[in-house]
């Protein structure tokens, strides 16, 4: 089963490092609209809404690039320290 979501949404399991490989496929014969369908290191599919072909290129070479550079993880997951400046009072950060 495919499981469709947002292209920043995809791009944030990106970050997460939880792309393994994506692509590009078109959603009509006029090549306008396309989606990205990307593999997870789970073993699940992925993929877009149909969106412009424009705007699912940027998010597939994103991915591709972040790939090829070898980017595991890009957001630190140890929150130990994680504080809410809004309800804090005084003290520095």
């Amino acid at each position: 089963m495919k499981m469709i979501m947002k292209g920043r949404d995809l791009e944030s399991l990106l970050y997460m490092g939880k792309i393994k490989s994506a692509h590009v496929e078109y959603c009509d014969e006029s090549k306008k609209r396309a989606k990205v369908v990307a593999e997870t290191v789970d073993g699940d599919i992925v993929e877009t809404e149909c969106i412009d072909t424009r705007a699912a290129g940027k998010i597939s070479v994103v991915i591709k690039h972040y790939l090829r550079m070898g980017i595991k993880i890009l957001q630190d997951i140890n929150i130990n320290s994680a504080k809410n400046v809004d309800t804090e009072e005084g003290g520095e950060l």
